[in-house]
């Protein structure tokens, strides 16, 4: 048995339980995605108010900032997983149950609990298994991608099945939120003595002056802008471009499970690159053409600029946690950087739906809205020259 396969199955054994944690990360949102226009027929809502059922829980995201420091209270790493996977399966079930009013506030909610687990899970990682950052943080990523693809596919399907509407889709990730949490509650019985988290208020303020924690930061940002904000309106765009809603669910499905296979790869191989500028400029130039593509062309052939486009965001998104984990020097620092490019790059993301939205609402046309994802790339490859260099963030903490 070769040392790659015993290495790589002893990284797959550390980061199981993390693997557990990434199922509904993103499946918790993206569920969603798919019923918006099942949402706006049932409630009259407007594209604004719909794109504010994704804002808000990235919103919660650029927030972890100030969450966590609350949040470390709870005291380990684990311990605050555990906490933070009650939360969401919690809000998913209010949300099942309630009103309008209630798919906001659980919204919130969801958000809340994932801004929590997106700070602490490379945290954990740089805590427990720093050797196997780059595999490991590609498969969890990965995992969240894939059960977000599956979301999106079964949305609307169980909508459609019986007369509780879209109330059922929440079903499937309500009950793996259960068995999700009740794995870490177990884990944490044996987790008496692990120290609090501690966030270093220093450090932040010596990011804040460093280039190269704000490009970070603002590469982060350009491709969470790509995903919250075209994850949100795929399906609407493509029942607009002809396709039924069940197709066009499928097909953002499908295309999203490419992607998040594909991107396993890539934070375990980049990992090893010491320059990412290279891979970073074409991985953008890919985004602005695949975009390009789905204003230009119709038909079927939009799904090849579909998949390629899935294909960019599921790479970027684990390489920009990856390097919040490699150019940092130890776990703390790894803290302070994941929360300022976390809260910087959310807050940038939570303004992508609402404004595709608006574009729309505006003009009536998807086409001119995808016109923002294009530059979007231009923006993501200059950035990239400066995110990719080589070397750590070193800097003298005061």
């Amino acid at each position: 048995m070769s040392q790659v396969w015993i290495n790589n199955r002893e990284a797959i054994h550390k980061g199981l339980p993390i693997f557990v944690a990434a199922i509904n990360m993103r499946a918790g949102i993206t569920v969603m995605n798919p019923l918006i226009p099942i949402l706006r027929d049932q409630y009259h809502l407007s594209s604004v108010q719909l794109s504010f059922l994704t804002a808000f829980p990235v919103l919660c995201f650029a927030a972890s900032a100030f969450l966590m420091p609350l949040a470390g209270r709870i005291g380990s790493t684990n311990r605050i997983i555990a906490s933070a996977l009650s939360l969401l399966t919690g809000a998913m079930m209010i949300r099942a149950v309630g009103n309008v009013a209630i798919l906001y506030v659980s919204s919130l909610a969801v958000g809340i609990a994932i801004a929590i687990l997106n700070f602490v899970l490379p945290v954990w990682v740089k805590e427990h298994a720093p050797q196997f950052s780059g595999l490991i943080t590609g498969i969890y990523i990965a995992i969240m991608g894939v059960f977000a693809a599956l979301s999106m596919a079964v949305a609307v399907p169980l909508a459609e099945a019986t007369g509780f509407g879209w109330r059922l889709s929440m079903l499937p990730w309500i009950a793996l939120g259960l068995i999700s949490s009740v794995w870490w509650i177990v884990m944490n019985i044996r987790d008496k003595g692990a120290a609090p988290v501690q966030v270093s208020r220093t450090f932040h303020r010596v990011l804040l002056r460093d280039v190269g924690a704000w490009s970070i930061a603002i590469f982060f940002g350009l491709q969470s802008m790509l995903f919250y904000g075209t994850a949100t309106w795929f399906p609407t765009i493509f029942v607009d471009k002809g396709f039924t809603l069940s197709q066009a669910g499928f097909l953002v499905s499908i295309t999203g499970f490419i992607g998040s296979i594909i991107g396993i790869a890539a934070p375990h191989y980049a990992a090893k690159i010491s320059d990412l500028r290279p891979l970073l400029v074409v991985i953008s130039a890919a985004v602005v053409i695949s975009f390009s593509g789905l204003i230009f062309d119709s038909g079927w052939h939009l799904l090849v600029w579909l998949t390629i486009a899935n294909i960019c965001m599921s790479t970027t998104f684990p390489i920009a946690m990856l390097l919040t984990v490699t150019r940092s020097a130890d776990a703390s620092e790894t803290r302070s950087l994941s929360i300022m490019s976390q809260f910087i790059g959310y807050v940038m993301a939570a303004t992508a739906p609402g404004l595709l939205g608006v574009v729309f609402d505006a003009t009536g046309n998807w086409n001119l809205a995808l016109a923002i994802p294009v530059g979007i790339g231009v923006l993501l490859a200059g950035v990239s020259l400066i995110a990719g260099r080589p070397g750590n963030i070193a800097l003298d903490k005061e």
